[in-house]
């Protein structure tokens, strides 16, 4: 017979199976951040993320996003967590100075 949500919760074995998962999980991830040179040691030894960090990615380039283990179906906020998009757009000059250079009009077709 399955057990509830609220069972699950005080199942001692199911507990320990998730905490074990957990920890799987985050020594997973430390491993990528590591290869991914995206850890930082700060002056009291502690690993942190540095802001400059770059997404985490697999070998094919493709950005790896990482579900918070604290907090089901929401991912992480750490800064390799996040893609920074430079938006660049281009400005087309419309100057009146451009009719003097080129001849704008299609005097080709005009021609019978």
């Amino acid at each position: 017979m399955p057990l509830t949500k609220e069972e699950l919760q005080k199942n001692e074995f199911y507990q320990k199976l998730r905490e074990q998962d957990r920890t799987d999980y985050l020594n997973t991830l430390e491993q990528k951040r590591k290869l991914s040179g995206g850890i930082v040691v700060n002056e009291n030894g502690q690993q942190i993320i540095g802001e400059e960090t770059p997404p985490l990615r697999n070998d094919a380039g493709v950005f790896i996003a990482v579900e918070d283990p604290f907090d089901e179906g929401n991912n992480l906020q750490d800064p390799d967590q996040i893609i920074k998009i430079k938006l660049a757009t281009t400005q087309y000059l419309t100057d009146p100075y451009w009719d003097n250079v080129l001849d704008r009009e299609f005097s080709e077709l005009w021609e019978y």
